[in-house]
């Protein structure tokens, strides 16, 4: 039996809601062979899009803030009001196609949409389970609309999916996540333990809804686990969609790694993933009083990630009317420009020596390499309420980001042909001498985004290692 490792929990909050949903241990990831799986670590850029009933009162995250006495800040409710919530929930602004034309062009090329999280709700009209919007919007499909967008605009379609549902074991759960039992009301109540019965049927609630996610929706690139105890096998979903990519958190070995709400330390030996929240920064779903993350720090993790093969799934939290925070168009916006002239260094490419041989982010490519001058970022995160403790600072949220450089040096690479500064088109000129390479960027030429600079060398060369 594959031995398990521990879940790279990235702060205390992950820590914590990792062993509520039993996610303490994972298994080391195993990547599916199938061809219709190869994509994944090719994709660099992912949007994570978490829209549900706590964007209502645009106040604490999905699910979780119905948990009283936790450690991180979020705005507390008792689940009671917080299912109250639905019959304010206006969706009438949600348009898939204009949120998913824009995430293409600013360079992401995957999907995750939260089909149903851990309160229950499912955003499709499933024919399990006793909240949704077959119950609440005459049925409506988002779900539907998503994909339909998401194939028209050319992104990968995966789905987030809760198989632990609090509405469904209601009068099971004491509703914090140390103390006391306590009801709906977050009032102290009798423990009361989920009979056989009711555990089975829950199975069956997730066995179908999962089964209605996989055969309703045409060809699914990736599901997103939250918890679970295999309900639906990995195995089972592959007889389902044989070449869909799956994560590790359902208590069996998925395809590749992750961390959450924090870029790793080290790089992984696998494929692998990091989430983060993005508009807003620190917030799952949206919140009206949190700051928004710019293209600069968005790009910054986004060249981390690349240097060490991974993937960024950055997310976005809609408003209840469904239509997103304007601090994420614009932001999009000035990642598409980007995009344009050096989207080619983190878009299919592969992962070079840094910080073995490189004190800055590199990736290749066929008789290419790019190095990632990152731009000066803020030592703290600002914006955020008082009341906010982890995470404000850059280095606690990107750990391996390297000092301010206008300077690179690359050890034991062979002399290029030529350096190329992809945003201006711009010949640089570059020092080599027995194997070490120095490239410099004046103030000048550095734009305040992440600036690449394109190696290249003749297709007959013998490419040292970077």
């Amino acid at each position: 039996m594959m031995a398990s490792v521990a879940l790279c929990a990235s702060n205390d909050i992950a820590t914590d809601q990792a062993k509520a949903l039993g996610q303490l241990l994972q298994h080391p990831p195993s990547q599916n062979t199938h061809p219709d799986a190869q994509w994944f670590p090719d994709a660099g850029l992912g949007l994570f899009i978490h829209w549900g009933i706590a964007a209502v009162r645009g106040e604490g995250d999905l699910s979780w803030t119905m948990l009283k006495n936790k450690k991180w800040h979020d705005g507390t409710i008792t689940p009671n009001a917080y299912y109250q919530l639905i019959d304010q929930w206006n969706p009438n602004k949600l348009d898939f196609d204009k949120t998913l034309k824009a995430a293409k062009e600013a360079g992401f090329r995957y999907a995750v949409f939260v089909t149903k999280h851990h309160d229950g709700f499912t955003l499709w009209p499933s024919a399990y389970g006793e909240i949704g919007t077959k119950h609440s919007f005459n049925s409506r499909d988002f779900v539907k609309e998503y994909v339909d967008a998401c194939h028209k605009h050319g992104l990968k379609v995966g789905f987030y999916y809760s198989p632990p549902d609090w509405y469904f074991d209601r009068e099971y759960r004491k509703w914090q996540i140390k103390g006391e039992w306590l009801d709906m009301d977050h009032q102290p109540a009798e423990r009361l333990t989920a009979p056989a019965e009711h555990v089975k049927k829950r199975i069956e609630l997730a066995r179908g809804q999962l089964t209605e996610l996989l055969t309703n929706y045409g060809k699914i690139d990736l599901i997103w686990f939250d918890g679970g105890d295999g309900e639906l096998s990995n195995a089972e979903v592959r007889e389902l969609q044989p070449g869909i990519v799956m994560n590790r958190r359902n208590g069996e070995a998925g395809d590749y790694g992750d961390t959450e709400g924090k870029l790793p330390k080290k790089r992984f030996n696998t494929w692998f993933e990091t989430c983060m929240p993005a508009w807003p920064l620190r917030m799952w779903s949206y919140h009206h009083n949190y700051p928004h993350a710019n293209a600069a720090y968005v790009l910054t993790q986004l060249s981390c990630l690349r240097g060490w093969g991974g993937n960024l799934l950055a997310n976005v939290g809609p408003l209840a009317d469904g239509s997103l925070p304007e601090e994420a168009y614009l932001c999009w916006s000035e990642m598409a420009q980007w995009m344009t002239h050096s989207g080619e260094a983190v878009i299919a490419t592969y992962p070079g020596s840094w910080p073995e041989k490189c004190n800055l982010p590199v990736t290749r490519s066929p008789n290419k390499a790019y190095i990632h001058f990152l731009p000066k970022l803020p030592v703290e995160i600002e914006g955020f309420p008082e009341e906010m403790k982890t995470l404000t600072k850059t280095k606690q949220v990107i750990p391996a980001l390297p000092d301010y450089t206008n300077t690179a040096v690359l050890k034991d690479v062979s002399r290029p042909k030529n350096a190329i500064l992809l945003r201006t088109g711009e010949t640089i000129p570059f020092q080599w001498d027995s194997g070490t390479l120095t490239v410099t960027l004046s103030d000048n030429q550095r734009s305040g985004l992440v600036d690449i600079v394109k190696l290249e060398w003749a297709p007959t060369s013998t490419i040292r290692p970077l």
